[in-house]
């Protein structure tokens, strides 16, 4: 049996070919795609949810959240800076991020993190980098941010290109965070898959002799 499996991520093609394929080998190459689409999910997620679009000095700035429903726990931010004058992509920025808590009335939920992440110091939410070439899109600059709670956030964007600088604010409405098992679901499968993927290579060798 001779079959051709394609598909497309961002433009890129992986193309896979199953030569006399059984029933077996048809499962490990499901099960192989299946693994392959999950940890690249991420690849998908350029820019995301809009939180800002404006001008501060000479830069137009546009500000991204991933996931765009944001709950506690880490979020992914992109800025894109521009040229305000002709709206081209400006790749000699340093941008930084200060996120800042605000005030409410609102209880706040507590992110989790797996024992091994909760017992590094957490990280400053003040002066954070964002480099460009974060995401997959080459034009944003990004970084990964550790948000402790839920609650409303100020997120602050710094930018400064030679001897000018600008910075833009926005508020972001944080959810309480999911359960572990639903933010953590991609690593708990990791076990589960590897002992299916060995059963099904003994089995096709045992078919083989």
């Amino acid at each position: 049996m001779r079959m051709t499996l394609s598909f497309g991520v961002r433009g890129s093609k992986l193309r896979i070919r199953l030569i006399r394929a059984s029933g077996t080998s048809m499962a490990m190459a499901t099960l192989i795609l299946s693994a392959f689409l999950l940890f690249t999910r991420t690849s998908w997620a350029d820019g995301g949810a809009i939180q800002f679009q404006g001008d501060t000095g000479r830069f137009h700035v546009t500000v991204f959240t991933l996931p765009p429903v944001l709950s506690a726990g880490s979020i992914d931010v992109t800025v894109l800076v521009q040229d305000r004058s002709d709206l081209s992509p400006l790749l000699e920025a340093t941008v930084t991020l200060d996120l800042t808590a605000q005030g409410g009335s609102d209880p706040r939920k507590e992110s989790w993190s797996p024992p091994c992440c909760a017992m590094n110091k957490a990280a400053a939410l003040n002066g954070m980098p964002a480099k460009l070439g974060h995401a997959e899109n080459r034009l944003l600059y990004g970084a990964l941010v550790q948000i402790p709670y839920s609650g409303s956030w100020q997120l602050k964007v710094n930018i400064q290109r030679s001897i000018e600088r600008g910075s833009v604010t926005t508020l972001l409405k944080v959810d309480p965070p999911a359960p572990p098992p639903l933010t953590y679901w991609h690593l708990f499968i990791l076990p589960p898959l590897g002992v299916i993927g060995f059963i099904l290579n003994q089995k096709a060798r045992r078919r083989k002799k």
